[in-house]
């Protein structure tokens, strides 16, 4: 029986693969210990380009453009200095949105090129290079925590956790977020609304871990520039009582929250087209790798996706071979789940597997 799976995992043996959007370099060796700041890689940037419209600036036509020019091609030119200007009443001036140089001029208009800034890659997670493939990703081997959710919107950071809602179920109020907030990877339960979004950027949180958000503020956390993960889904969903009580448990550790995003995976630092998730780095030296097929059996951990148990998590106790009849007389295969006592029967379509 297919069941999909979540990895809610308090000690494990984590390989996180930071991968450039394009080919570049990779600076580090295999065995190598790095840092969670610690540059593994690195790209040459983009130029940057802007067509600098003088004659509308000055209100002009194009062919009279030139005279007022006060830079010529090959200048190099600081942001906002002056390119042009037009004196007298009504006097105008175009200035440069930002540093580089004059590389072309052309019917009243100026190309200006701004020079190219390397892209560095961090290693996001203490640990030891597993694997380098050179030019393009760097495998980190790491032993800690390890969490996965199902929705970021494409940041990442490093930073003290810190747990500020009150339980799995609560909404995050914008009470809740002070400064000792400023630069935390905060955890906030349910969902949060908008004051409570206002809040957390006026107190620069380091990020935000959310069982889920509404849809309606999806296109402005996409703007953001700290993570935010999402555990449960989309909407107002808890966050499963296993994920909080792990990060509850964690509360104060430095944790790396990688929130990709299936969109933007590929077009940011690190991305990879993955699911978003958040690592706990520990000390220990145990821990075993997660084996995703791993079959569901008699012990193994499930969380409910649908009510009345949505968000509780428990363990199987019996797999029956036989159907069962469900209230709403549906005959459906089903696991016997225990859930804080009480043991209940769960259609296998309904759970999914904790890691």
């Amino acid at each position: 029986m297919f069941v999909p799976y979540s990895i809610v995992n308090p000690l494990t043996r984590i390989e996180i693969t930071r991968q450039l959007p394009r080919p570049g370099e990779t600076l580090v060796r295999e065995g190598e210990v790095v840092e969670s700041f610690q540059t593994v890689a690195e790209i040459t940037g983009l130029p940057e380009f802007a067509i600098v419209n003088v004659s509308r600036d000055l209100a002009i036509p194009p062919k009279n453009a030139k005279r007022y020019l006060e830079t010529k091609v090959g200048d190099t030119v600081q942001g906002g200095a002056i390119l042009a200007s037009r004196g007298g009443l009504g006097g105008r001036v175009c200035r440069a949105p930002f540093e580089g140089t004059i590389t072309g001029y052309g019917r009243g208009r100026l190309l200006l090129e701004a020079p190219s800034q390397p892209q560095q890659l961090s290693a996001l997670v203490p640990g030891t290079v597993a694997r380098v493939i050179r030019g393009r990703a760097v495998v980190i081997e790491t032993r800690g925590a390890f969490i996965q959710g199902i929705w970021g919107n494409g940041e990442e950071r490093y930073g003290v956790l810190r747990v500020l809602a009150r339980s799995a179920r609560k909404t995050l109020r914008a009470k809740r977020l002070d400064a000792s907030a400023q630069g935390a990877i905060v955890v906030g339960g349910a969902d949060l609304d908008e004051d409570t979004l206002d809040q957390a950027i006026e107190m620069q949180v380091g990020g935000l871990i959310l069982g889920s958000v509404q849809p309606t503020l999806i296109p402005r956390l996409l703007t953001l520039t700290f993570p935010i993960l999402v555990t449960s889904g989309i909407g107002k969903i808890p966050m499963s009582e296993a994920t909080f009580k792990l990060l509850k448990s964690l509360e104060g550790r430095e944790a790396a929250v990688c929130a990709s995003h299936p969109e933007l995976g590929l077009s940011r630092p690190g991305g990879r087209n993955e699911r978003p998730y958040l690592v706990i780095p520990m000390p220990a030296q145990s821990g075993m790798p997660i084996d995703p097929r791993e079959p569901l059996r008699v012990g193994s951990r499930v969380g409910a996706l649908r009510q009345p148990y949505l968000g509780m998590s428990g363990v199987v106790k019996e797999m029956p071979m036989r159907t069962t009849i469900l209230e709403t007389g549906a005959r459906v295969p089903c696991a016997k789940v225990e859930f804080e006592g009480e043991i209940v029967s769960i259609p296998y379509m309904n759970l999914e597997r904790l890691l």
